[in-house]
């Protein structure tokens, strides 16, 4: 436990709608990976980030932070797309020096890959967050029921 106490309860509530919105999306980031085999489509983050958003807003909770969440949860196929490089370039034959200079780059570009596919989806689902937030703020509360006349 850290020395600010326990972690507040919003977090938590955030964390419970990012893993429902992620999860949601995870089954077709990665199927939009494997049926090309060199795309990766992130649109399902951003439907995730809504569903995320608009429930945690309802719940009480923040929608901001939980949409970055549901990004980093549904983008886990970028790990994939990094596999597939590192798998790429393993073959690279040659001098030693040209071995050694392509496997540096090789690791920095993917380290780049990994932080740039990562950070996109965290983005994508930081907006769908908020276009969820926002959806949620729009509906009617529910306290008067509507007749129909």
């Amino acid at each position: 436990m850290s020395e600010n106490g326990p972690p507040p309860q919003h977090e938590s509530t955030q964390w419970k709608y990012a893993l429902i919105g992620g999860l949601a999306a995870l089954p077709f980031t990665t199927l939009s990976y494997w049926q090309t085999g060199a795309e990766l489509s992130l649109g399902a983050v951003l439907f995730g980030g809504i569903l995320a958003g608009y429930l945690a807003t309802r719940a009480g909770a923040e929608s901001s932070g939980t949409g970055t969440r549901v990004g980093l949860l549904g983008g886990l196929p970028v790990l994939w797309v990094v596999s597939d490089i590192l798998v790429a370039t393993s073959g690279l034959d040659g001098p030693a020096w040209f071995v050694s200079s392509a496997t540096v780059l090789t690791v920095g570009f993917t380290i780049g890959v990994a932080i740039l596919g990562f950070g996109i989806a965290a983005l994508i689902g930081e907006v769908g967050a908020r276009i969820g937030g926002w959806l949620a703020g729009r509906q009617p509360d529910g306290s008067t029921p509507v007749a129909n006349s």
